[in-house]
This record gives C-alpha cells, sequence and structure tokens, in this order.
C-alpha cells in the first residue's frame, strides 16, 4: 500500500449537504475499496485562478489515504462522472516527504516550547541595552564635534579615466 493525497474541487454553488454528501462519498469509495484514510481538510470555499465552467468560486477539500495503486484509477473515474468535481489531482506522496513534513513538524514545536520560555528572560537586558545607547547618542559634545567638521569633496576617479580613454583614441584617429 501507499500513501497517496487527492485534491478535489466541487462547485461552490452547490448546496452544503450536496458538497458533504459528495465528500462522504468519496471517503466511503476509498474504504470500500481497500483503502484507509489517513487525514482529510477541508479548506472551504476559495476563489480559483481561473474561471472553470463560468465558475469563479470552489470548495477544496484534501484526502490522504492508503491504498493500493489500482484504486487511483477508479477514484478518478468516480471524479470524472460526478457533476459537482470542477477539478482533481491525486498524488503519490514520497518517503522523502514524509520525512521532511515529520521534521518539520517537530521543528516548529521545538521553537514554540523555546520561545515561550526565552522571551520573559531576555526582554529585560534588551531593554537595558537601548537605554545605554540612548545616553551616548544624546551627549552633547559628540554633536558639536560633528557639526564642526566640514565636509570634504571626493572626485570621481572612474569619470576621470573614461575621459582620458576617449582623449588617447581621438588621438590616434
Amino acid at each position: 500500500m501507499h500513501l497517496y493525497e487527492t485534491a478535489i474541487v466541487f462547485d461552490s454553488q452547490a448546496k452544503s449537504e450536496e458538497i458533504e454528501e459528495r465528500i462522504n462519498n468519496v471517503k466511503n469509495f476509498i474504504t470500500n475499496h481497500g483503502g484507509t484514510i489517513v487525514s482529510s481538510e477541508e479548506v472551504g470555499k476559495r476563489r480559483l485562478a481561473y474561471e472553470i465552467n463560468k465558475k469563479q468560486y470552489g470548495y477544496y477539500i484534501y484526502i490522504r489515504f492508503n491504498a493500493q495503486g489500482n484504486l487511483i484509477a477508479l477514484l478518478e473515474r468516480e471524479y470524472r462522472l460526478s457533476e459537482n468535481v470542477l477539478r482533481y489531482l491525486t498524488l503519490k506522496i514520497d518517503k522523502n516527504q514524509i520525512l521532511a513534513e515529520e521534521k518539520s513538524a517537530g521543528e516548529q514545536s521545538d521553537k514554540g516550547e523555546k520561545t515561550s520560555e526565552t522571551v520573559p528572560a531576555e526582554a529585560p537586558k534588551s531593554v537595558a541595552k537601548v537605554e545605554e545607547t540612548e545616553e551616548v547618542a544624546t551627549k552633547p559634545e559628540a554633536a558639536n564635534v560633528e557639526a564642526s567638521e566640514e565636509p570634504v569633496a571626493v572626485e570621481d576617479e572612474s569619470s576621470d579615466t573614461a575621459d582620458d580613454e576617449s582623449e588617447k583614441t581621438a588621438e590616434e584617429k
């Protein structure tokens, strides 16, 4: 058995009871043909990137399931026969992707625990550093020294060399 994910876009103009019935039909079809549903996520009504059958909105659902390869052809046939299905896509989930998802989920839970512990402890230190830098910037002596210095003009050397090269080429001609 392999892990698959199917994304289905239903017509959003259909009644909510019809959409729920369609979702249950898909889930029952998978389980009746030897598959097991791992997870399902209903994203809901979203605007389509482009019109499909003169419709601008669709109802999105994602279903992850374990099944044999021959179930996919049967499932997609059911999608094509349904009038409420605007688009569908079924993908085989790679083992590397599963490991990457588990790793990122583990890192996110670790970050959540670390941030909750470290934020209160570090907050007073950063406030003290800000106060120290404000004192240095507000000293009047530093402002007087900067104001007494006169700006120095800097010439652009790249323009001088370009003029010299153009003069050389004109003399050679």
